[in-house]
C-alpha cells in the first residue's frame, strides 16, 4: 500500500508523540475531521496504528513497520548514510547486502562501478537492483513480508558457501558498550554469519538506536571495519 503525504505525515507525528488526535491533526494539516478518520481506519487496517475514542496510538512494543513504509521514513539521513558508505565499493567486488531499507539508498551507487555481484536475502533490495541490470543472488530461505526478507536454514546454508568482499548492513539496535542486536532470531543469525565471512563489513547505523539493546546479538563493532553514525 502507498501512503498519500497527509497519510505520511500522521504517522510521522505519531512516531514523535506516541498519540495522536482527529481534531489536533485537522488543524494542523488543513484537512475535516473525516478525511482523518478515514486516514486513521484504514491504516489501523493495515497494522499500522491503533485507533482509540478521538485520535490513535502506536501499536505495541513489538510491533514493526512495514519496508515500505521505513523506506520513507528518514530519506535525508539515510541519504546521507549511504554516501558515506559508498567509499567501500569498488569494481569487481562481491558484496552482501542485508533486508535493511537504509541500504536501498546506497544502491543507486552501484551504477559507477564494473563487474559487481550482488548477494542479498532482500526481497525488496533485489526488485531495485534487477533493474540495474547488475548481477545478483537472491538466498532461499523462508520469506517474512513484513521485513521483505529471507532467512532460515536454506539462508544460512547458502551464505556459508559465500565470502564477500564486502557486506553492508544496518541493526535495530547498538549497545554503549558496542554490542550490535537485532529482535528477529533468524535475521541476526544472517548478519552474524556475512559478518564473520565478509572481508570487510559497514555497519549503517540511526544514532537513535545508539544505547539499546535487542535480544539477539549480531557481533560486537570490533568486529565490522567501520561503524557509520547519524
Amino acid at each position: 500500500m502507498e501512503l498519500n503525504n497527509r497519510q505520511k505525515k500522521i504517522l510521522q507525528i505519531l512516531d514523535d508523540t506516541g498519540e495522536v488526535k482527529v481534531a489536533s491533526l485537522s488543524k494542523s494539516l488543513y484537512f475535516s475531521e473525516m478525511t482523518i478518520r478515514r486516514d486513521l481506519e484504514m491504516m489501523e487496517k493495515e497494522g499500522l496504528l491503533h485507533r482509540i475514542h478521538g485520535g490513535a496510538v502506536v501499536n505495541d512494543s513489538e510491533f514493526q513497520y512495514p519496508i515500505w513504509y521505513r523506506m520513507e521514513i528518514n530519506k535525508e539521513q539515510k541519504k546521507t548514510l549511504a554516501q558515506r558508505a559508498a567509499k567501500y565499493i569498488h569494481d569487481g567486488q562481491v558484496i552482501f547486502f542485508n533486508s535493511s531499507s537504509t541500504l536501498a539508498y546506497l544502491l543507486p551507487y552501484l551504477q559507477k562501478y564494473k563487474n559487481l555481484r550482488i548477494i542479498t536475502n532482500s526481497v525488496h533490495l533485489l526488485f531495485r537492483i534487477s533493474k540495474m541490470h547488475i548481477p545478483c543472488f537472491l538466498t532461499g530461505g523462508r520469506y517474512n513480508e513484513i521485513e521483505g526478507s529471507l532467512s532460515g536454514r536454506q539462508a544460512e546454508e547458502f551464505l556459508r558457501g559465500i565470502n564477500p568482499d564486502v557486506t553492508f548492513l544496518s541493526c535495530e539496535a547498538l549497545s554503549e558498550d558496542g554490542y550490535v542486536t537485532d529482535s528477529d532470531a533468524d535475521l541476526a543469525e544472517i548478519d552474524r554469519l556475512v559478518v564473520a565471512r565478509s572481508k570487510a563489513s559497514v555497519l549503517l547505523m540511526d544514532r537513535s538506536k545508539v544505547g539499546t539493546l535487542c535480544t539477539y546479538t549480531v557481533c560486537h563493532t570490533d568486529q565490522v571495519t567501520e561503524v557509520i553514525l547519524l
